[in-house]
C-alpha cells in the first residue's frame, strides 16, 4: 500500500454554510490506498454473457463496520480536486468527514468523482455510483439535530482520481450547517439504546472470579443478542466465553467456585456445573421437567426451584373472583420443589390453592422461608401475607407471622437466628414510622428490620435513615450492606449492628444499579452510572474502600461523545423545604443566549436519579439544544419519610405547587433560560402531573404527557394495578369519600381550566394506566377548543419498547418540543403531516 500525500491543514478547521446555505466540503480525513486486483477469467463474460464490472469491487471491498478511522490522516481538497497518490485503477479509499445541523433539515449533498463510489450516512448506505460519470450526483440527506458521519468509498477507474463535495439547505435559510473533521459529537438516541450492556454480574464465592453476562443490541435491527464470560479479577482476565443461550441460568454454588447451568432439550433440562478452577463439566441431573430458577442448598447437596401451574382455560365467559383476578395471569400457581442431588428424587414442597414464595434457605441448610399471600380487599394494602420456616427433613412448617398486611422480603442471618426484613413503614406496625403532622407514610418508602426468630421480635433499623432501601445483604454477624436512594443518587452503606450506625461508600458511580457480594471474603462486583456516564462494571474491597473497573461495555462509542456542563440548583419550598434539583446545560452552552427549557419531575413515587440514559434522557434533550432542569418535588422516597408522605393522599397539591414555584425560580436564576419557551414532561403520575400542571399555571408554553391518569377514579377501578397503587398513593381515601382527591384534583374535571398546549402519548396496550385516561383527556380538551394533538403507540404497554416504536417514539418528544418552542416544525410536519379528515 502506498501513502497520500496531503496538504496539511488543522484537522478542526471547519466550514461554515455561506448566506445561499451552501458549505464546500474541503476537508477530510482519509484512508490508506488500497489496490485491488480483478479477479481471474474477468475478461470472460458470465454463464448470463454479461461482462465483469469494477462495481463488484466496489460493493464487495469492505464493510463500514470494519473501519478504523482513528488513524486516518487530513486531506483538503485542492484547486485540481486531485487526491494525491492515486497512479492506478481499481485503487480503494475511504474519506470521512462531519456535518452538524442546528435543527432537523433536508439537505442536499452534491458528489463529483471520477471513478466508483458509495456514499455512506452514520453508516447507512444512502447512494451509490456504479459507472463512471462527469456529472455531480445530488442526493437528499436528512439530518436530525447534532453532528452526522458522512463515510465516501472511492474506487479509482483512472490514473487519477478528482473529487468534489458540497451541502446545501434545500429550504429553511435559518438552518445552519457546520462541515468539520473532528468527531466529537453529542449524543444521540442510538447511543442510548443500541451496543453493548450490562445484563447481571455475580461474583464467585472466593471473591476471585466473576460470572458476567452481557447483552447487546443491533444497530438498525434492533435484535438483541447475549454472551457470558467468566473473568479472573486477579488476573484482569476473561477466562472462558460463551455466547448466546449456551449457559441459561447460570448462577455460582453458595462456597465452591463453581457454575451451575441447566440445558434444555424440548421441555426436559439438564443441570450441570461447571468447575472454573479446572475448566471440567460435571452432570448433575438429567431429564427434569420444567426446571426454572434453582436456588442452591448452602452444602451444595439439593438445590429449590419452582414450577408454575396454570388453572384450566375458561371459555368466552369468565367469572371474575376479586379485583386482582381480572389479571390474565392471576390464576397461575406457583410451587416449591427439592432436587436431591444425591439421589435424584424430585420431593415436591408445597401445594394448594396458594404460591409460594421463597424467601431463602438457613446456612445450615435444614429449613427454608417462604410465605404465601393472599387478598383481602377490606383492609390496605388488600393482600396479607404468611410466613413459614419448614423443616426439609419433616416437612413440618413453623408460622412466623400469620395474615401480615404489609409483608415484606426475608433473609437469613449468617447465624440462622434472626431475619433480615426488608418492608414498608407499616411491616410491623408504628415501629417503622417516621412521620409527622398525622401524615401516612409512604408504604413505597422501604425500610429494613431485624427479626428474631425466637423471642418473634423486630428491631427497625433504618426509621430515621433518609435514604430508601433497596437490595440488602446480611454478610457477617455485625456487618449488613445495603443500596439506597439517597436523594437523586442510589448509594451503596454498610450498618454496624453493634454501633447501630450507617457508613456510606465513596464509589466512582452516582447511582448503583446491581451489587452482588461474595460469600467468602470481602470483595463485591457492582455496575452502575453517573449522570453523563454510562454504565460500568466495578469490584469492590469492602475492607478497603476501594474499586476497580472491570468492564465499560460502551467506552469506545463515548470516546467520541461530548457532553455539557450539569450542575446542581435547589431551592426552598413554601414549607422552608430544601428541593433538590439538577440542571443540565448544551455541550456548547452561550451565557449570551437565550435557550428553551425543558423541565422534568418524577412518575410514581420513586426519585429521578442522576443515573445516565432511561427512557427520559435528559443528556439528549441537552444535546439538542435545551436546558434541562430536573426537580425532586414533595412525595419522593429518598428524602426521609416525612418527605416522602406528602405523596399519600397528595395528587395534585405539594408536588405540583414545588413544580411551579420551582421553575419560576428557576427561570429568574438564570437568565439565559427563555421564560417564553418552557415545557414540561412527565410519564404515568408524572403524566397527571402533566396534565394537571396545565390547569394550574401559563408559565409552560407546552408539555408531553405519557400514559398519564387524566381521571383518578377511572384509573383506581380500571388500570391493573390501579387500586393497589392507590392503596399506597391514596391510603383509606376512595371515590365516595375524597371527591377533593378524585374529582377536584383529576385534570378532567378541571379541562376547562387548561392552558396553552399539551401532546398526549399513550401505548394502546397499557394495562396500567389504560389508554383511555388519555383518550378522554384529549376528547374534552377538543371539545373546549384547547391546543392538543395524541399520538398513540399502537401495541405498546406502559413503557415503550420495541426498538422501531422507541426511537420514532423519542424523535416524537424531541419534534413537539422543537415545533412548540423553538418554531421549528420540520421534523413533527414529516412525522405527522395534516390531513383533511
Amino acid at each position: 500500500m502506498k501513502k497520500i500525500l496531503f496538504i496539511y491543514l488543522l484537522t478542526l478547521f471547519t466550514t461554515l454554510a455561506s448566506a445561499n446555505n451552501k458549505v464546500e466540503c474541503l476537508q477530510w480525513k482519509v484512508s490508506n490506498i488500497t489496490q485491488l486486483s480483478k479477479p481471474a477469467f474477468s475478461e470472460f463474460n458470465s454463464v448470463d454473457n454479461k461482462p465483469f464490472k469494477l462495481a463488484s469491487l466496489l460493493s464487495g471491498a469492505q464493510s463500514v463496520k470494519s473501519l478504523n478511522t482513528n488513524q486516518w490522516s487530513p486531506l483538503t481538497i485542492n484547486e485540481d480536486s486531485v487526491i494525491t497518490g492515486i497512479t492506478n485503477e481499481t485503487q480503494l479509499i475511504w474519506l470521512e468527514g462531519f456535518v452538524t445541523s442546528n435543527q432537523y433539515a433536508k439537505v442536499d449533498f452534491s458528489f463529483f468523482a471520477n471513478g466508483l463510489f458509495e456514499i455512506y450516512l452514520d453508516g447507512e448506505k444512502v447512494k451509490t455510483q456504479s459507472k463512471t460519470s462527469e456529472k455531480e450526483i445530488n442526493t437528499e440527506l436528512t439530518l436530525y439535530t447534532g453532528k452526522h458521519q458522512i463515510l465516501v468509498k472511492l474506487l479509482s477507474t483512472e490514473e487519477d482520481l478528482k473529487i468534489a463535495a458540497s451541502l446545501t439547505v434545500k429550504d429553511d435559510t435559518d438552518i445552519a450547517l457546520n462541515w468539520t473533521t473532528n468527531s466529537t459529537r453529542e449524543i444521540t438516541i442510538h447511543d442510548v439504546i443500541e451496543g453493548k450492556y450490562i445484563q447481571s454480574a455475580r461474583i464467585s464465592p472466593s471473591g476471585k472470579y466473576i460470572l458476567i453476562s452481557e447483552g447487546e443490541v443491533l444497530e438498525e435491527s434492533g435484535k438483541r443478542e447475549r454472551s457470558m464470560q467468566v473473568f479472573d479479577i486477579s488476573k484482569n482476565r476473561t477466562l472462558y466465553s460463551y455466547p448466546g443461550n449456551s449457559l441459561t441460568a447460570a448462577k455460582w454454588l453458595p462456597k465452591s467456585d463453581k457454575i451451575s447451568y441447566t440445558v434444555k432439550k424440548d421441555k426436559l433440562a439438564d443441570l450441570y456445573v461447571l468447575d472454573v478452577t479446572t475448566g471440567e463439566e460435571l452432570l448433575l441431573a438429567k431429564g427434569i421437567d420444567d426446571l426454572g430458577s434453582i436456588n442452591w442448598s448452602p452444602n451444595e447437596d439439593y438445590v429449590i426451584f419452582s414450577r408454575s401451574k396454570k388453572a384450566d382455560k375458561v371459555g368466552h365467559h369468565k367469572r371474575i373472583f376479586g379485583n386482582d383476578d381480572r389479571l390474565p395471569y392471576f390464576r397461575t400457581r406457583s410451587f416449591l420443589y427439592k432436587l436431591d442431588l444425591s439421589n435424584g428424587v424430585i420431593q415436591p414442597l408445597t401445594t394448594g390453592f396458594l404460591s409460594t414464595s421463597l424467601h431463602d434457605i438457613k446456612p445450615d441448610g435444614s429449613k427454608i422461608l417462604f410465605s404465601t399471600s393472599s387478598m383481602d380487599y377490606t383492609v390496605v394494602p388488600f393482600s396479607k401475607q404468611t410466613l413459614f420456616e419448614m423443616n426439609l427433613e419433616t416437612l413440618e412448617l413453623d408460622t412466623i407471622w400469620k395474615d401480615k398486611t404489609y409483608g415484606g422480603s426475608c433473609d437469613y442471618s449468617p447465624d440462622g437466628k434472626k431475619l433480615l426484613v426488608s418492608g414498608s413503614p407499616e411491616t410491623f406496625g408504628d415501629l417503622g414510622v417516621d412521620v409527622q403532622n398525622d401524615h401516612l407514610p409512604n408504604s413505597y418508602d422501604r425500610q429494613l428490620y431485624i427479626f428474631d426468630l425466637q423471642t418473634k421480635e423486630a428491631e427497625a433499623i433504618t426509621k430515621t435513615f433518609d435514604p430508601s432501601v433497596g437490595s440488602a445483604f446480611w454478610k457477617t454477624d455485625n456487618e449488613i450492606y445495603l443500596t439506597a436512594s439517597d436523594k437523586d443518587l442510589v448509594k451503596l452503606f454498610k450498618y454496624n449492628i453493634k454501633s447501630q450506625s450507617f457508613t456510606p461508600y465513596s464509589l466512582p458511580v452516582e447511582v448503583v444499579s446491581r451489587i452482588d457480594f461474595a460469600k467468602n471474603g470481602p470483595m463485591a462486583v457492582y455496575n452502575g452510572t453517573s449522570i453523563s456516564t454510562p454504565e460500568k462494571l466495578f469490584t469492590i474491597n469492602l475492607k478497603k474502600g476501594e474499586s476497580k473497573p472491570i468492564i465499560f461495555p460502551k467506552e469506545e462509542t463515548f470516546n467520541h461523545i461530548a457532553f455539557g456542563e450539569t450542575e446542581r440548583w435547589d431551592f426552598e419550598n413554601k414549607n422552608g423545604t430544601n428541593i433538590t434539583g439538577t440542571v443540565y446545560y448544551p455541550k456548547d452552552y452561550d451565557a449570551s443566549k437565550k435557550y428553551p427549557v425543558i423541565v422534568y419531575y418524577y412518575g410514581g413515587t420513586s426519585p429521578t436519579s442522576r443515573s445516565f440514559g432511561g427512557r427520559y434522557p435528559k443528556n439528549i434533550w441537552a444535546a439538542n439544544g435545551y436546558m434541562v432542569y430536573v426537580l425532586q418535588p414533595s412525595g419522593a422516597t429518598g428524602f426521609g419519610q416525612s418527605f416522602s408522605a406528602l405523596h399519600v393522599n397528595g395528587w395534585g397539591t405539594d408536588a405540583i405547587d414545588d413544580i411551579i414555584d420551582g421553575t419560576k425560580k428557576f427561570l429568574a436564576a438564570h437568565p439565559t433560560a427563555d421564560a417564553n419557551n418552557v415545557g414540561c414532561i412527565g410519564a404515568s403520575y408524572g403524566g397527571f402531573t402533566t396534565m394537571m400542571l396545565q390547569t394550574r399555571t401559563n408559565i409552560f408554553k407546552t408539555a408531553i404527557s405519557h400514559a398519564g391518569i387524566s381521571d383518578i377514579s377511572s384509573y383506581w377501578g380500571e388500570g391493573y394495578w390501579g387500586y393497589s397503587y392507590s392503596a399506597g398513593a391514596t391510603k383509606n381515601s376512595y371515590p365516595w369519600n375524597r371527591r377533593d382527591i378524585y374529582v377536584d384534583n383529576s385534570p378532567l374535571f378541571n379541562a376547562d381550566k387548561f392552558n396553552n398546549s399539551i401532546l398526549l402519548l399513550h401505548g394502546t396496550a397499557d394495562t396500567n394506566v389504560p389508554v383511555g385516561e388519555s383518550l378522554q383527556y384529549y376528547a374534552a380538551l377538543k371539545i373546549l377548543d384547547k391546543e392538543v394533538e395524541m399520538v398513540l403507540i399502537e401495541g405498546e404497554d406502559h413503557h415503550i419498547l420495541d426498538y422501531d416504536k422507541r426511537i420514532q417514539w423519542h424523535n416524537t418528544i424531541i419534534s413537539w418540543f422543537d415545533k412548540m418552542l423553538k418554531d421549528q416544525p420540520a421534523q413533527w410536519n414529516e412525522l405527522y403531516p395534516d390531513k383533511n379528515l
